[in-house]
Protein backbone atom coordinates (compact mmCIF):
# COMPACT_ATOMS: atom_id res chain seq x y z
CA UNK A 1 0.00 0.00 0.00
CA UNK A 2 2.83 2.37 0.86
CA UNK A 3 4.42 1.63 -2.48
CA UNK A 4 1.15 2.45 -4.28
CA UNK A 5 0.92 5.81 -2.49
CA UNK A 6 4.49 6.60 -3.49
CA UNK A 7 3.72 5.84 -7.13
CA UNK A 8 0.74 8.21 -6.99
CA UNK A 9 2.88 11.23 -6.07
CA UNK A 10 4.55 11.79 -9.47
CA UNK A 11 1.21 11.36 -11.22
CA UNK A 12 -0.43 13.94 -8.95
CA UNK A 13 2.46 16.29 -9.56
CA UNK A 14 2.14 15.86 -13.33
CA UNK A 15 -1.57 16.51 -13.16
CA UNK A 16 -1.06 19.66 -11.14
CA UNK A 17 1.61 20.86 -13.54
CA UNK A 18 -0.62 20.11 -16.53
CA UNK A 19 -3.44 22.12 -14.98
CA UNK A 20 -1.12 25.02 -14.16
CA UNK A 21 0.12 25.19 -17.75
CA UNK A 22 -3.41 24.76 -19.11
CA UNK A 23 -4.69 27.63 -16.97
CA UNK A 24 -1.71 29.84 -17.82
CA UNK A 25 -2.30 29.39 -21.54
CA UNK A 26 -6.00 30.15 -21.15
CA UNK A 27 -5.31 33.27 -19.09
CA UNK A 28 -2.81 34.47 -21.68
CA UNK A 29 -5.40 33.99 -24.42
CA UNK A 30 -8.06 35.78 -22.39
CA UNK A 31 -5.78 38.76 -21.84
CA UNK A 32 -4.88 39.00 -25.52
CA UNK A 33 -8.48 38.66 -26.69
CA UNK A 34 -9.41 41.54 -24.40
CA UNK A 35 -6.49 43.66 -25.63
CA UNK A 36 -7.43 43.18 -29.29
CA UNK A 37 -9.88 40.50 -30.41
CA UNK A 38 -10.17 36.79 -31.15
CA UNK A 39 -9.37 36.78 -34.87
CA UNK A 40 -6.23 38.92 -34.72
CA UNK A 41 -4.71 36.94 -31.83
CA UNK A 42 -2.52 34.07 -33.01
CA UNK A 43 -1.52 30.92 -31.18
CA UNK A 44 2.06 32.19 -31.35
CA UNK A 45 0.95 35.34 -29.52
CA UNK A 46 -0.73 33.23 -26.87
CA UNK A 47 2.26 30.93 -26.44
CA UNK A 48 4.58 33.92 -26.09
CA UNK A 49 2.37 35.56 -23.47
CA UNK A 50 2.09 32.29 -21.53
CA UNK A 51 5.85 31.70 -21.87
CA UNK A 52 5.39 28.21 -23.33
CA UNK A 53 6.42 26.56 -26.57
CA UNK A 54 4.02 26.77 -29.51
CA UNK A 55 3.74 22.97 -29.46
CA UNK A 56 2.74 23.08 -25.79
CA UNK A 57 -0.03 25.55 -26.56
CA UNK A 58 -1.33 23.30 -29.34
CA UNK A 59 -1.15 20.25 -27.07
CA UNK A 60 -3.50 21.95 -24.63
CA UNK A 61 -5.67 23.73 -27.21
CA UNK A 62 -5.38 21.96 -30.61
CA UNK A 63 -7.71 24.52 -32.26
CA UNK A 64 -8.04 28.19 -31.42
CA UNK A 65 -11.76 27.68 -31.03
CA UNK A 66 -10.95 25.39 -28.07
CA UNK A 67 -10.36 28.55 -26.05
CA UNK A 68 -14.03 29.35 -26.61
CA UNK A 69 -14.99 25.88 -25.43
CA UNK A 70 -12.87 26.37 -22.30
CA UNK A 71 -14.50 29.74 -21.70
CA UNK A 72 -17.94 28.14 -21.98
CA UNK A 73 -17.03 25.30 -19.64
CA UNK A 74 -15.76 27.74 -17.02
CA UNK A 75 -18.88 29.86 -17.26
CA UNK A 76 -21.18 26.87 -16.85
CA UNK A 77 -19.21 25.81 -13.79
CA UNK A 78 -19.59 29.31 -12.34
CA UNK A 79 -23.35 29.24 -12.93
CA UNK A 80 -23.67 25.90 -11.14
CA UNK A 81 -21.63 27.20 -8.23
CA UNK A 82 -24.04 30.12 -7.91
CA UNK A 83 -27.29 28.16 -8.18
CA UNK A 84 -29.33 28.30 -5.02
CA UNK A 85 -29.31 24.97 -3.19
CA UNK A 86 -32.81 25.68 -1.90
CA UNK A 87 -34.12 26.08 -5.46
CA UNK A 88 -32.47 22.86 -6.60
CA UNK A 89 -33.68 20.98 -3.53
CA UNK A 90 -37.34 21.63 -4.38
CA UNK A 91 -37.25 22.43 -8.09
CA UNK A 92 -40.07 23.86 -10.15
CA UNK A 93 -39.33 24.49 -13.82
CA UNK A 94 -40.21 28.21 -13.93
CA UNK A 95 -38.15 28.93 -10.81
CA UNK A 96 -35.16 26.85 -11.91
CA UNK A 97 -35.07 28.32 -15.43
CA UNK A 98 -35.40 31.88 -14.19
CA UNK A 99 -32.69 31.27 -11.63
CA UNK A 100 -30.39 29.73 -14.24
CA UNK A 101 -30.92 32.49 -16.81
CA UNK A 102 -30.56 35.16 -14.16
CA UNK A 103 -27.12 33.79 -13.30
CA UNK A 104 -26.22 33.62 -17.00
CA UNK A 105 -27.23 37.26 -17.38
CA UNK A 106 -25.11 38.29 -14.39
CA UNK A 107 -22.04 36.51 -15.76
CA UNK A 108 -22.41 38.14 -19.16
CA UNK A 109 -22.90 41.59 -17.66
CA UNK A 110 -19.93 41.16 -15.31
CA UNK A 111 -17.69 40.10 -18.18
CA UNK A 112 -19.26 41.90 -21.15
CA UNK A 113 -15.99 42.69 -22.91
CA UNK A 114 -14.79 39.09 -22.95
CA UNK A 115 -18.27 37.82 -23.85
CA UNK A 116 -18.22 40.05 -26.91
CA UNK A 117 -14.75 38.86 -27.97
CA UNK A 118 -15.58 35.20 -27.51
CA UNK A 119 -18.96 35.32 -29.25
CA UNK A 120 -17.57 37.21 -32.22
CA UNK A 121 -14.76 34.67 -32.40
CA UNK A 122 -17.20 31.80 -32.18
CA UNK A 123 -19.27 33.27 -35.00
CA UNK A 124 -16.14 33.36 -37.16
CA UNK A 125 -15.55 29.68 -36.32
CA UNK A 126 -19.07 28.57 -37.16
CA UNK A 127 -21.15 29.99 -34.35
CA UNK A 128 -23.40 28.30 -31.81
CA UNK A 129 -24.87 26.00 -34.47
CA UNK A 130 -21.64 24.41 -35.66
CA UNK A 131 -20.77 20.73 -35.45
CA UNK A 132 -19.33 20.78 -31.93
CA UNK A 133 -21.47 19.33 -29.11
CA UNK A 134 -23.21 21.93 -27.01
CA UNK A 135 -23.29 21.21 -23.29
CA UNK A 136 -25.84 23.96 -22.65
CA UNK A 137 -28.48 22.14 -24.71
CA UNK A 138 -27.94 19.05 -22.57
CA UNK A 139 -28.33 21.10 -19.39
CA UNK A 140 -31.60 22.60 -20.62
CA UNK A 141 -32.87 19.20 -21.77
CA UNK A 142 -32.12 17.68 -18.36
CA UNK A 143 -34.09 20.47 -16.66
CA UNK A 144 -37.07 19.89 -18.98
CA UNK A 145 -36.95 16.10 -18.50
CA UNK A 146 -36.85 16.52 -14.74
CA UNK A 147 -39.91 18.79 -14.90
CA UNK A 148 -41.72 16.24 -17.09
CA UNK A 149 -40.89 13.49 -14.61
CA UNK A 150 -42.38 15.64 -11.85
CA UNK A 151 -45.59 15.96 -13.87
CA UNK A 152 -45.21 19.67 -14.57
CA UNK A 153 -45.47 19.27 -18.35
CA UNK A 154 -47.74 17.56 -20.83
CA UNK A 155 -46.59 14.13 -22.00
CA UNK A 156 -46.34 15.40 -25.59
CA UNK A 157 -43.58 17.89 -24.73
CA UNK A 158 -40.26 16.92 -26.31
CA UNK A 159 -37.46 17.99 -23.93
CA UNK A 160 -34.86 18.05 -26.72
CA UNK A 161 -36.94 20.41 -28.88
CA UNK A 162 -37.65 22.73 -25.98
CA UNK A 163 -33.96 22.67 -25.05
CA UNK A 164 -33.15 23.76 -28.62
CA UNK A 165 -35.63 26.64 -28.31
CA UNK A 166 -33.99 27.76 -25.06
CA UNK A 167 -30.50 27.42 -26.52
CA UNK A 168 -31.37 29.26 -29.73
CA UNK A 169 -33.15 32.06 -27.90
CA UNK A 170 -30.33 32.43 -25.40
CA UNK A 171 -27.67 32.91 -28.05
CA UNK A 172 -29.91 34.99 -30.30
CA UNK A 173 -30.50 37.47 -27.50
CA UNK A 174 -26.87 37.31 -26.40
CA UNK A 175 -25.56 38.14 -29.88
CA UNK A 176 -27.96 41.09 -30.09
CA UNK A 177 -26.81 42.25 -26.66
CA UNK A 178 -23.18 42.13 -27.80
CA UNK A 179 -23.80 44.93 -30.26
CA UNK A 180 -22.56 48.38 -29.29
CA UNK A 181 -19.49 48.95 -27.16
CA UNK A 182 -17.88 47.18 -24.22
CA UNK A 183 -19.33 49.81 -21.91
CA UNK A 184 -22.82 50.31 -23.35
CA UNK A 185 -25.08 47.32 -24.02
CA UNK A 186 -28.10 48.02 -26.22
CA UNK A 187 -30.62 46.61 -23.73
CA UNK A 188 -30.99 45.00 -20.31
CA UNK A 189 -30.05 41.36 -20.77
CA UNK A 190 -31.70 40.10 -17.60
CA UNK A 191 -35.01 41.70 -18.55
CA UNK A 192 -34.79 40.24 -22.07
CA UNK A 193 -34.14 36.76 -20.69
CA UNK A 194 -37.11 36.94 -18.33
CA UNK A 195 -39.42 38.18 -21.11
CA UNK A 196 -38.49 35.32 -23.42
CA UNK A 197 -38.91 32.81 -20.59
CA UNK A 198 -42.44 34.18 -20.04
CA UNK A 199 -43.23 33.28 -23.65
CA UNK A 200 -41.69 29.80 -23.45
CA UNK A 201 -43.22 28.88 -20.10
CA UNK A 202 -46.67 30.16 -21.11
CA UNK A 203 -46.42 28.16 -24.32
CA UNK A 204 -45.61 25.04 -22.32
CA UNK A 205 -48.61 25.64 -20.10
CA UNK A 206 -46.40 26.19 -17.07
CA UNK A 207 -47.21 29.06 -14.74
CA UNK A 208 -44.61 30.72 -12.53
Amino acid sequence: MAGDATLDVPQDRRQRRWRQVHDAIYEAARELFLESDFSSTSVDDIADRADVARKTAFNHYPRKRDFIREWGDRRRNRVHERLSKSVLAEPQLPVVLRHYFDELAKLNVEDRALTRRMLMGWRECGGPFDVDPHALIDIFADLIRAAADRGELAAAVDPDRIATVLYSSYFGLLYDWCEGTDEEPPFDLQVAFMQFLDVVLNGLGVRS
